[in-house]
């Protein structure tokens, strides 16, 4: 959010600490209040959208995706939690297992290529936090493991809704027998 990239930026600068703070230019043109007396915590994660069905990891350009699939999914009876993770380093582990133990399923979407990624990553943190809370096994929705596509090209290759909601769906449903 616009709040998220000023509050953030501005503790990245603060930090004594080096700092790489990346921002996605699809993101450039949000728009939104910013309270310049909010700060945000370089290493903690927002609960974006509350949930019980399942919950959706994703940063950076990948969080109003999740929403939109956390939307859509609502319209067809899903509860579903998204959970922005904001900073990779420092992790904050503490709201991502609380987030997925509450769901007990969890989808991680990133636009990065999901083979040796953060991705993969965040999904072997889960499982090795919340292996005893999971219902299904933890997915990822991620760029394919090619080259990037070029512009013209690249929303074939960038996880879409769709994409999302065939993951959530294949999380093992009891109503799905």
């Amino acid at each position: 959010t616009p709040q998220d990239a000023y509050s953030l930026l501005r503790a990245a600068i603060a930090s004594p600490d080096p700092v790489v703070f990346l921002e996605p230019k699809k993101l450039y043109w949000s728009k939104g209040e910013v309270d310049t007396a909010v700060t945000a915590e370089i290493g903690s994660a927002r609960i974006a959208r509350d949930g019980s069905d399942v919950t959706l990891l994703a940063y950076g350009a990948s969080v109003p995706l999740a929403l939109e699939a956390a939307e859509v999914a609502a319209g067809e009876g899903r509860s579903v939690q998204v959970v922005d993770v904001r900073s990779l380093s420092p992790f904050d582990d503490e709201t991502v297992t609380a987030a997925v133990r509450s769901t007990g399923r969890a989808v991680v979407i990133a636009e990065a290529p999901g083979f040796v990624s953060v991705a993969s990553e965040i999904q072997a943190r889960v499982f090795e936090r919340c292996f005893e809370y999971l219902e299904a096994p933890v997915r990822r929705v991620t760029g394919f493991d090619t080259p990037y596509a070029p512009p013209k090209f690249e929303h074939w290759y960038l996880p879409d809704v769709d994409r999302v909601l065939d993951a959530i769906d294949s999380l093992h449903w009891e109503d799905d027998a």
